[in-house]
């Protein structure tokens, strides 16, 4: 499956995100906080990954601390490239593909709102 606008979509909101410090995470962003829409984000990325066929993800202390993002970069990143990594290896599939259409666009607007909330872009 073609993820070139899912690769897009996650560099440029991973991009917005690295912007945060810790204490922007509790900014608004839209009808959540910026830590509450990036949770949601990689959890819908890791169900829609597991769906695909991916193994498990590592546990999450795995690597070093995530400075970026107050902490939420590296695992939106990682949730984003194994996601990736399924759907590339994953048969063509109409409701699949759909789902990831929908992903990209929901990462698009969570950067704008992101972007937003931390005044930037």
């Amino acid at each position: 499956m073609d993820t070139s606008d899912l690769d897009r979509a996650a560099r440029e909101y991973a991009a917005v995100l690295s912007e945060a410090a810790a204490a922007d995470l509790s900014a608004s962003a839209g009808d959540r906080t910026v830590a509450d829409l990036t949770d949601a984000l990689i959890a819908r990325a890791s169900a829609l990954a597991a769906a695909l066929g991916a193994v498990p993800p590592p546990p999450e202390n795995a690597g070093p601390p995530d400075a970026y993002g107050g902490g939420h970069e590296r695992p939106f990143r990682r949730a984003l490239r194994r996601l990736a990594a399924a759907a590339a290896a994953a048969p063509g599939d109409d409701a699949a593909a759909a789902e990831l259409g929908a992903l990209a666009r929901a990462i698009d607007e969570g950067a704008l709102g992101v972007s937003a909330a931390l005044g930037v872009g």
